[in-house]
């Protein structure tokens, strides 16, 4: 018998650790089918027992999958650009990362309203080609959207991964009025990645994916000059190897203190956030470690409000694949997390069936705007939307 151990990161209040395992026992009495009776076998249930204090939110649909035509969307992005919001994602005929997606995008002005949704760039099912969004970035004259392409395909083993082969390249658009773009393929190679580059303190721009040759280990993507992001980033890996941690999709924010905290979604734990820190701006990382953080097994999204308090938004339970909810936690000092919030729950069911096509809320990405957090996700990886939550009313 081979015996391990681990390190675990406490990364939750005493009270909110003891929510989240009450919401654990309320998701295990619904798939029991017990549920309602919670009453009737243990009498009184207290007031607010197992649920998180619902947070206003205003709804709008960018995108509806269309049973025709583009039945699948998911991979979303949301920046600022200038004077508008702009909503980007990959778009698919039906299934997850089958030849012909492309990325799309739309713009508002209020976050409420959305223009008609346009490619990117045309992706023709018959070449083979599978291309995914993978990250917004805007600076005051260009709108850049990294785009993932897959030249190769083969046949995946069962799992959450249609694409197997291990030549991904990782592509550049850049705009200046949301109607053209101009193309700078091949950035850089082996790059799996959902989330675009964010500046850092120190004025470097930082992201994190898969590293495609190496699964299991995480690819840092830095610009130190981020006046230019067709030029090649700087790469580092990080393995989480030593811990039995598969770091798959990463997401951070800074401290006052300058340490940049990095959260990954963890295929080898599958039900919590691994995470790795750094105090020299991205150059040397801590080990990663497994945390308390519960996960569904799905992408986070990390940030700071304007405010000060640092947040995490995603399938904050540690029931594998469930995505019926979508919570955001709050910290004042990016380290424990005291409190949480539900932004969007309830059942929801797809109407065009499609490889890899789950119900629920899915992989949320944000960008803060003053006391405004607006939200991009997917819903039952169909239908695009964004969320518009006034930071104001989560004390």
């Amino acid at each position: 018998m081979n015996i391990d151990t681990q390190h675990i990161a406490n990364v939750l209040s005493p009270d909110l650790a003891g929510k989240v395992a009450e919401f654990r026992h309320f998701l295990g009495m619904q798939i029991a089918g017990y549920r309602d009776r919670a009453v009737e076998w243990h009498g009184v249930v207290p007031a607010g027992w197992a649920t998180f204090p619902s947070v206003p939110v205003q709804r709008s649909r960018v995108y509806s999958g269309k049973a025709e035509s583009h039945a699948y969307s998911h991979h979303q992005s949301i920046c600022k650009f200038q004077d508008r919001y702009v909503a980007a994602w990959s778009n698919g005929l039906a299934h997850e990362d089958a030849p012909g997606q492309e990325p799309h995008y739309a713009w508002s002005y209020d976050g409420a309203a959305w223009s008609p949704d346009q490619p990117i760039v045309r992706t023709d099912p018959a070449s083979g080609i599978v291309r995914n969004m993978a990250g917004l970035y805007a600076d005051d004259r260009y709108l850049y959207a990294l785009v993932g392409q897959a030249r190769s395909r083969g046949i995946a083993k069962p799992g959450m991964m249609s694409i197997v082969t291990s030549v991904m390249q990782l592509d550049l658009y850049r705009t200046e009025d949301l109607e053209t773009w101009e193309a700078f393929p091949g950035i850089m190679d082996d790059i799996y990645l959902f989330e675009g580059p964010r500046r850092t303190v120190g004025g470097k721009l930082l992201c994190s994916g898969i590293h495609q040759s190496h699964w299991g280990e995480a690819t840092l993507l830095i610009w130190d000059d981020p006046s230019d992001l067709t030029k090649p980033p700087c790469t580092k890996i990080l393995s989480g190897e030593a811990e039995g941690i598969v770091p798959e999709q990463g997401t951070w924010y800074q401290t006052d203190s300058g340490r940049i905290y990095l959260w990954q979604r963890d295929g080898g734990h599958l039900t919590r956030l691994a995470l790795s820190w750094s105090d020299d701006g991205g150059e040397q990382w801590s080990p990663m470690i497994s945390t308390t953080f519960p996960n569904s097994y799905s992408r986070a999204h990390a940030g700071r409000l304007t405010d000060g308090r640092y947040y995490l938004i995603g399938n904050h339970c540690d029931q594998y694949l469930n995505r019926h909810n979508m919570h955001i936690a709050l910290s004042d000092d990016g380290e424990c997390f005291d409190r949480m919030y539900t932004l969007l729950e309830g059942p929801t069911t797809r109407r065009v069936p499609g490889k890899h096509k789950e119900d629920g809320y899915h992989y949320p990405n944000s960008i803060v705007d003053g006391d405004k957090l607006l939200l991009i996700y997917s819903v039952n990886k169909e239908d695009i939307e964004v969320a518009v939550i006034d930071t104001t009313t989560m004390p």
